[in-house]
């Protein structure tokens, strides 16, 4: 049956000379020959490019802004031409954001089918984006997956934050991001974990980005203090920290939980989990 191939009639794009040809539909077919014999102008510069063209005019304006290029293929017919899924010869990046949808374009098709028929309607294909702050899910940006820190393996409740309470490899003694603690005068800086109040622990896990207002004569100008949750996780992850909810009662009602730093361990602060 005709309808069961794609025809193609005197395609001349590139370096095609008035090539016409059937080629049957549900059936792998490789199109194959010497370098420069046409292969690419057949299949992505004619097939491929007028299959887009024709997906593409189906798009609202504001969506055809945002989808990729494609010249007019010269060719004086196709016929029965279906919907594409093009897989470049390009080498992948490594962007997070990717996907088989994204690569082949069929992701954005998905999200103009979602957009018109899901019912109840929720709003434009953006809508169903997980790159666009419309749609993305708030916990993960959109990447499937969130960072967290383990706050039991964070802090040695034994040792005061001149001795090295704090287990993370930037924020030894002798450190310059330990000085952001040390130096903010909020602290007793020889004083074990154990014995701090909770308000003092809340401050040092999760306080607010501030001035200190009696910091030593070592505090730089500029600087602001800001707790250990959220200044660790910023440097994970532009993503704000979601599964940190140990709060500082714990820390005294349960210090059996805390893992103490031995000789030669290694700190263990953080893991990456996947997103629920």
């Amino acid at each position: 049956m005709r309808t069961e191939s794609i025809l193609i009639d005197r395609a001349s794009t590139h370096n095609l000379k008035q090539v016409s040809l059937s080629i049957p539909k549900r059936a792998i077919t490789v199109v194959t020959g010497l370098s420069g014999s046409g292969k690419s102008s057949l299949v992505f510069s004619t097939l491929a490019a007028e299959s887009q063209r024709m997906i593409n005019r189906s798009y609202s304006s504001y969506i055809q802004q945002l989808l990729p290029k494609y010249e007019p293929a010269e060719v004086a017919r196709i016929d029965n031409l279906p919907f594409s899924i093009v897989v470049t010869q390009k080498q992948l990046s490594g962007n997070a954001r990717s996907t088989v949808g994204t690569y082949t374009d069929i992701y954005t098709a998905l999200r103009l089918l979602f957009s018109r028929t899901a019912q109840p309607f929720i709003g434009y294909s953006m809508t169903y984006s997980f790159n666009n702050p419309a749609g993305m899910c708030p916990t993960c940006q959109g990447l499937g997956t969130v960072r967290s820190l383990v706050l039991d393996r964070l802090l040695n409740v034994d040792l005061s934050l001149n001795q090295g309470a704090i287990n993370f490899s930037t924020f030894q003694p002798g450190g310059w991001r330990l000085t952001r603690y040390t130096d903010s005068g909020y602290f007793d800086n020889d004083l074990p974990l154990r014995e701090w109040t909770s308000s003092d622990l809340d401050l040092l896990l999760y306080g607010k980005k501030q001035r200190p207002a009696h910091p030593s004569p070592n505090w730089h100008k500029t600087a602001m203090f800001e707790g250990l949750v959220p200044r660790i996780t910023k440097t994970l992850s532009t993503r704000t920290p979601t599964n940190t909810s140990m709060s500082s009662s714990r820390l005294h009602e349960s210090p059996s939980v805390l893992t103490a730093k031995g000789p030669g361990s290694t700190p263990r602060s953080a893991q990456p989990r996947s997103a629920d």
